[in-house]
């Protein structure tokens, strides 16, 4: 006796639906396991940068005003996947060093920028905890 032609597009399409919910919980999750993921870059940037300072500092005797004194590097620029731009900004007696999320890491609304100082203070903002 043959199979019914019509329950193997039955079974098909309770296969299809079955993928279809999976993805659904699968893929916004993934995006932002992501987002989060660049969360990383922009911290080892801020500490790159902030030993550059300390070098920067033990031969001058003060912190430099300018990324740009450091070889390779603009006074702004964008991280190598181009999803934080770094800057700069000068202080009296030491430096803020800020990473600002640019184009699709703006979705990730928890941690939209980050900034290091001198005495190694870090900050983070919206949220007070990404750096953890």
């Amino acid at each position: 006796m043959k199979k019914p032609f019509g329950f193997v597009v039955i079974e098909m399409m309770v296969v299809l639906a079955i993928l279809g919910i999976l993805l659904a919980v699968i893929v916004p999750d993934y995006l932002q396991y992501q987002l989060r993921s660049y969360r990383l870059e922009a911290k080892q940037e801020l500490y790159r940068l902030a030993g550059l300072q300390q070098d920067y500092y033990l031969q001058n005797r003060q912190y430099s005003v300018r990324l740009s004194v450091f070889e390779g590097l603009q006074d702004s620029y964008l991280t190598p996947s181009g999803r934080f731009r770094i800057q700069l900004q000068a202080q009296p007696t030491g430096y803020l060093i800020q990473a600002q999320a640019v184009g699709v890491q703006q979705r990730d609304s928890d941690c939209q920028q980050f900034s290091l100082d001198h005495l190694n203070q870090r900050q983070s903002g919206p949220s007070a905890v990404c750096w953890q």
